[in-house]
């Protein structure tokens, strides 16, 4: 038996939710990208001039997509610094402590810019 086999087996499951979490992101970021090619094409149908430059929602997607590729390494990272914190035998400190906080605060910034974005507030 591994020891301390619980705790190993919740390290792993907190990194296949931040592994999820981060394809979400991208997907919603690929989403968001695509939302501004969606809205170009029902302006070219009802004959409404649309600005030839990306959008709000398009710098978004591509915001979204890159937090969710930074996520992924970032999340491998700790999960290895806790496996090798709950291996060993004195206590250490674990890096990224501040994973989640930023990682919360970023999520709080872009529902707001989708929000923005989808309200007409941001320029596009």
């Amino acid at each position: 038996m591994i020891a301390r086999y619980t705790d190993h087996a919740a390290n792993e499951r907190t990194f296949l939710a931040w592994v999820r979490t981060a394809l979400a992101m991208v997907a919603i970021g690929c989403m968001l990208a695509k939302l501004n090619i969606f809205l170009r094409l029902i302006g070219s149908e009802r004959h409404v001039a649309m600005p030839s430059h990306p959008g709000a929602s398009a710098w978004i997607g591509v915001a979204t997509i890159c937090a969710g590729l930074a996520l992924l390494p970032a999340s491998w990272w700790r999960f290895r610094q806790v496996k090798a914190a709950l291996s060993a035998e004195e206590p250490r400190k674990i890096a990224l402590s501040g994973l989640e906080g930023v990682f919360c605060l970023f999520l709080c910034a872009l529902i707001a810019a989708i929000l923005l974005s989808l309200l007409g507030w941001l320029p596009s």
